[in-house]
């Protein structure tokens, strides 16, 4: 099965399904300050080691969870959703994604019942941890 393609112009993969058979992750940060975010929106934070300065509890499994999650919600129909497919997880003949992975940026693209949404994830430059 495919799941997405390099787009040599961007310099980006694009996944095009989320339901991948694992999480797809990019790496965001600095010296300092980093981030492991999945092509779902699961991942960890960690102040200056990966290993030894977590912020966030995450385990590398198909179980992509905790996260940095933006929920949407029709107010008229209160039906809800994810700006990522996951963890809500609607089906996918209805909900459509991308997931870009680019040089220190993932963003996320998706459309469920009519509206339309887009999140980047990003450390910003010069942002130092206080010990």
């Amino acid at each position: 099965m495919r799941y997405g393609y390099f787009d040599e112009e961007k310099k980006e993969y694009v996944i095009t399904r989320p339901d991948t058979p694992a999480p797809w992750v990019n790496y965001l940060g600095s010296p300092e300050y980093g981030a492991i975010v999945s092509n779902n929106a699961g991942g960890y934070s960690f102040a200056k080691s990966g290993a030894n300065g977590r912020i966030l509890r995450y385990i590398f499994n198909q179980f992509d969870q905790p996260g940095r999650y933006i929920y949407l919600r029709d107010n008229d129909t209160k039906d809800y959703w994810s700006a990522s497919w996951q963890p809500v997880g609607k089906d996918l003949s209805e909900y459509k994604s991308e997931c870009h992975h680019g040089t220190a940026y993932t963003k996320m693209m998706a459309d469920y019942s009519e509206i339309h949404s887009e999140v980047r994830y990003y450390v910003p430059l010069g942002l130092s941890c206080q010990s």
